[in-house]
């Protein structure tokens, strides 16, 4: 499974991208999980299986989603960014990915 975590500048994504792998680990779920700047998104979305959105990016959503609309892009609601919840957002896109 391939997971893009679209970011701002990649400061936080790096640790949250960290804690999305331990997460698949935790599922026994082989997992590749990178970050890209909205800029450099469009570069990489082909490579993903799915995109997580970060928060700060609301405004982008859609801008992102229509890169790609065939492939499940999911915006990571402010609560669970915060918290550090990658385990509820692992399970998310993992869901997303095996509809």
């Amino acid at each position: 499974m391939k997971i893009l975590l679209c970011c701002v500048a990649g400061v936080t994504s790096t640790l949250f991208s960290s804690k999305l792998k331990d997460a698949a680990s935790r599922k026994r779920v082989d997992a590749t999980v990178w970050s890209a700047s909205e800029v450099a998104v469009e570069y990489s979305i082909g490579l993903a299986d799915v995109v997580l959105v970060e928060p700060q990016l609301r405004s982008s959503y859609e801008k992102i989603k229509a890169l790609d609309p065939n492939k499940p892009v999911l915006l990571i609601s402010d609560e669970d960014f915060k918290n550090f919840n990658a385990l509820k957002i692992f399970e998310m896109a993992y869901d997303a990915c095996h509809k």
